[in-house]
């Protein structure tokens, strides 16, 4: 005799079935709502960062904006072209009257050359010396959009080619702070770009000092800027948060 093959819900019963089904439906409602709430979590971020009363992440309204845009884009390319065409080759680099710095040499080595050009004399340190044994000084060019930190018509230069994401000018940041508080109106200084192609956040940064430049900040967000590279937290969102704490507009 042919034995009769049951299915699996007549094997269950019109009770087992019903059961079941509701159990199932359940299970499908679950899901479906596991996938909204997962959709609502992973879309929270941009939605926190669209929303205007967050300032710490959207950033102040003119120096976002001026950041967002890359208003200040070609002028970084300016300075790395500026650079490059007076014998920079890596970063930090200084010229002290025109002579080359070349890395991110101790304070002591600074201040010597400071101190010669002081008394009218012309440096001829062995540190200055290129791999020929020559020392390097260029006659540096009028630079544009120029801001000098100490004595603005010092008798000493300044001018430093530098990377926010490197760590040697980071290094470097605080050996420029003290000469600065050491010889006061004495000497100048000015901070130039020359963001390197492997540091993918320094471009971003560059133009943050630019916009933080033309509210008169340039400084301080120097500052910022090294913190953060220091603690490795470059970002664009971090560049604006640091924006918001020196009060920019």
């Amino acid at each position: 005799m042919e034995e009769t093959k049951q299915s699996f819900f007549d094997a269950l019963g019109k009770k087992g079935s019903f059961v079941f089904g509701i159990v199932g439906g359940f299970l499908v409602l679950c899901s479906i709502g596991f996938f909204i709430l997962l959709g609502v979590v992973l879309n929270s971020g941009d939605t926190a960062s669209e929303n205007p009363s967050i300032e710490a992440v959207k950033g102040p309204k003119k120096f976002s904006e001026c950041l967002d845009t890359g208003k200040y884009a070609d002028k970084i390319k300016a300075d790395s072209a500026l650079g490059s065409s007076l014998g920079v080759q890596g970063t930090p680099a200084t010229f002290i009257n025109g002579y080359l710095i070349s890395g991110a040499y101790p304070i002591d080595a600074v201040k010597q050359v400071i101190d010669r050009l002081l008394s009218d004399g012309e440096p001829d340190f062995d540190f200055l010396k290129d791999d020929e044994g020559s020392i390097a000084k260029v006659d540096m060019p009028e630079l544009p959009d120029v801001v000098w930190a100490g004595g603005k018509d010092a008798k000493v230069s300044l001018v430093t080619f530098s990377d926010f994401e490197c760590p040697y000018c980071a290094r470097f940041a605080p050996t420029v702070e003290q000469v600065l508080a050491d010889y006061g109106d004495q000497i100048r200084f000015t901070f130039r770009h020359y963001p390197l192609s492997f540091h993918t956040n320094a471009q971003k940064a560059a133009e943050a000092y630019e916009c933080a430049k033309e509210q008169g900040v340039n400084m301080e967000m120097h500052d910022k800027l090294f913190e953060l590279s220091d603690s490795k937290t470059m970002s664009v969102d971090n560049y604006k948060k640091a924006a918001t704490e020196l009060g920019l507009k």
